[in-house]
């Protein structure tokens, strides 16, 4: 059964564990480069992850057994050290270009390693393996380098707020499809994401003062950890879980929705002003998709809840192993 208390005590153990993190190691030094904020960043993001699961007693296996163990385990921290090494001031941006490219490569192929997808000849054909995953990369690449640009071309917290918007929608709709432990797992990346872009934010408003969201500059490691995070479990949701692809889609891409307010008509607007319409752009599809998600739950799944007060296999029932 869902427990709301236990899922509110690794929010907030993930949120309070990232700002603690970042403020020791950011706060401090009024001097602190781009490339620090950005490795203190990923720190903060990391240690409020830890701590979130932990809270909320998210079990993983070591060595990774499961999809969601590999996301957690591999992926994860991979996005960290690719966007550890892009801060370095020596660091040649194609060569970074070159590792997140490779990442976006290997994240279906890491999920989806062991499951009936790619050990079952029946499940999927050659064809459809190439074309699934060959969208997957286009898709993360697009998300992954559009919301890179655009923290660069119109600074703000925008972006990876919309991230926390959309990692909390994945969160909700993966548990109103049955798979619990996806949802669980989605919350402490939030609530450790949107900690740290709050203390980088009060840093900025500390140095600069009065925050301006044309002038925030994002680090990197916050885009790169929202992006994967929200793919890795929407992919998980959707391929081990009940979440229809049109419903994974929606949410995955919402977050380009902040793109609108680089139209010439809202671009003139104060920054607060864009900021409060690119979230509000991206909250729209989110919000629809949560009343269909919801409306199929209360359908389907709440009175088998109530009946036998038991979680609907997710993964294991589709071959990951």
């Amino acid at each position: 059964m869902p427990d709301p208390i236990l899922y509110a005590r690794a929010i907030l153990a993930a949120l309070i564990a990232s700002v603690v993190i970042a403020t020791a190691l950011i706060w401090p030094r009024r001097s602190a480069t781009s490339a620090w904020i950005n490795a203190a960043s990923g720190i903060a993001i990391g240690i409020g992850l830890i701590a979130g699961l932990w809270v909320g007693s998210v079990h993983v296996s070591v060595p990774p057994t499961t999809a969601l163990d590999r996301m957690l385990l591999v992926i994860l921290p991979a996005v960290l050290l690719v966007e550890w090494t892009a801060a370095l001031p020596r660091v040649a941006t194609g060569f970074v270009w070159l590792l997140r490219i490779s990442l976006v490569l290997l994240v279906p192929r890491i999920l989806l390693h062991g499951s009936v997808y790619l050990t079952a000849p029946d499940e999927w054909t050659a064809w459809q393996s190439a074309i699934t995953i060959g969208l997957c990369w286009a898709l993360l690449s697009i998300c992954w380098g559009g919301l890179l640009t655009l923290a660069r071309r119109s600074p703000g917290i925008s972006p990876p707020v919309s991230l926390c918007l959309s990692l909390q929608a994945a969160a909700a709709t993966v548990m109103m499809a049955g798979y619990l432990k996806g949802g669980e797992a989605a919350m402490p990346i939030t609530a450790a994401l949107l900690g740290t872009t709050i203390m980088v934010g009060a840093v900025h408003r500390r140095r600069h003062g009065p925050v301006n969201g044309r002038l925030l500059m994002v680090p990197p490691v916050l885009i790169g950890v929202g992006v994967i995070g929200l793919f890795g479990i929407l992919f998980i949701g959707h391929f081990f879980g009940r979440v229809t692809g049109g419903r994974a889609l929606a949410i995955g891409v919402a977050p380009l929705l902040v793109w609108v307010a680089e139209l010439r008509p809202l671009k003139r607007q104060r920054p607060w002003i864009v900021g409060c319409i690119r979230l509000a752009l991206v909250s729209i599809p989110l919000l629809v998709t949560l009343a269909l998600a919801k409306r199929d739950y209360d359908r389907d799944l709440a009175p088998l809840v109530v009946m036998n007060s038991v979680e609907v296999p997710a993964e294991s029932a589709l071959g990951s192993p």
